[in-house]
């Protein structure tokens, strides 16, 4: 079952590029996507990545899936990442889901897509996710590192129920 993890991520990432969902979304569908390049010099532990869905058609959408999309050299020197994905419930409340992102089997096999010195991998918030225009989903790094190198690029697709 684990093994067809992956699989099914690839096939929504497909279908959702052949159908125009991975972009910034035109606000008609209420699907949301964004992505922010990490400095050359590292991520730094301080240095959390907020995206704002400012492109949804309602101010709240149902509830949906939540894909977050990694890409990194093969200068990264960890098996794994570990994220925390924050969203703003309210204007004073925050929820928080905590990743554990495999980018390397134990035989240190990078484990996502790609070709010449970087690798993407994709991985689903848990549970149902939801989403509001204006309040931001953010996205830190939580490994015992103050910097980070290796990471390229953090990304957050959001496809709705």
């Amino acid at each position: 079952m684990k093994a067809l993890v992956p699989l099914f991520l690839a096939v929504i990432v497909a279908l959702a590029s052949c159908n125009g969902l991975v972009g910034r979304g035109d606000g008609d569908d209420n699907r949301f996507s964004a992505f922010a390049d990490i400095p050359a010099d590292g991520w730094l532990y301080t240095a959390p990545i907020e995206f704002e869905p400012d492109t949804l058609h309602d101010s709240i959408v149902p509830a949906g899936t939540l894909l977050v999309s990694v890409r990194h050299g093969k200068n990264y020197l960890y098996r794994n990442l570990w994220l925390e994905v924050s969203y703003a419930d309210t204007d004073s409340t925050r929820h928080a889901d905590t990743l554990d992102i495999p980018l390397a089997d134990a035989m240190g096999r990078w484990l996502g897509r790609g070709m010449g010195l970087s690798m993407e991998v994709l991985d689903t918030v848990p549970g149902n996710f939801p989403l509001a225009a204006h309040r931001s989903v953010r996205v830190r790094h939580i490994m015992r590192s103050d910097t980070l190198d290796g990471i390229e690029r953090v990304g957050v697709v959001y496809i709705p129920h």
